[in-house]
């Protein structure tokens, strides 16, 4: 730059305002800034402004390399945690299938034990009661056994049969409560 002394800038803009510096800068030296590159570059490269953006561009770029390498440092945990996910959310799959088979299991070992499983089965016993009654009937008709064992057992299956009668007319008409 040249020894001449800086003078008052005439016009007040908006360089002269931001940059005082160049605003008083002699004419020459404008003249050299604008047709040099590389005097431009190192005179607006040492200017505070230009200093305090490239030294807030470094701690910018140090702190995303230490939290680079923070990250990186998390890395081997971060895969142990994706592993152990990974393998507890095959172990949860594999529990919920298992799960879905003792259900069907256990629903399937259950239904004799459901309210119409129960009453089929109580249909076909009193069923069963009546047929035998039935045959006790035939065989005395035929002239199987006496009277006195033929009335004693026609009696005790007889009161079986209108018993289930009387549970089945009850279940009908819905006084039978089933516990689930």
């Amino acid at each position: 730059m040249s020894t001449t002394a800086r003078t008052e800038p005439a016009i007040s803009d908006a360089l002269a305002r931001d940059f005082p510096e160049v605003a008083h800068l002699p004419k020459e030296d404008l003249q050299t800034l604008l047709e040099d590159p590389a005097y431009f570059d190192a005179y607006f490269n040492t200017m505070p402004q230009a200093l305090a953006y490239h030294q807030a561009i470094e701690q910018k770029m140090r702190e995303n390399v230490e939290l680079a390498e923070r990250s990186e440092a998390m890395k081997p945990d971060l895969e142990r945690l994706r592993e152990d996910t990974a393998r507890l959310f095959n172990e949860a799959n594999e529990l919920k299938q298992r799960w879905a088979y003792l259900d069907d299991a256990q629903r399937e070992a259950y239904r004799r034990f459901s309210q119409p499983a129960q009453l089929s089965r109580y249909r076909a016993a009193t069923t069963v009661q009546e047929h035998l009654s039935d045959s006790l009937v035939s065989a005395f008709l035929s002239g199987e056994g006496d009277d006195e064992s033929f009335l004693k057992q026609y009696r005790e299956v007889r009161k079986v049969y209108h018993k289930r009668q009387i549970g089945l007319q009850k279940w009908d008409e819905g006084k039978v409560v089933w516990m689930a």
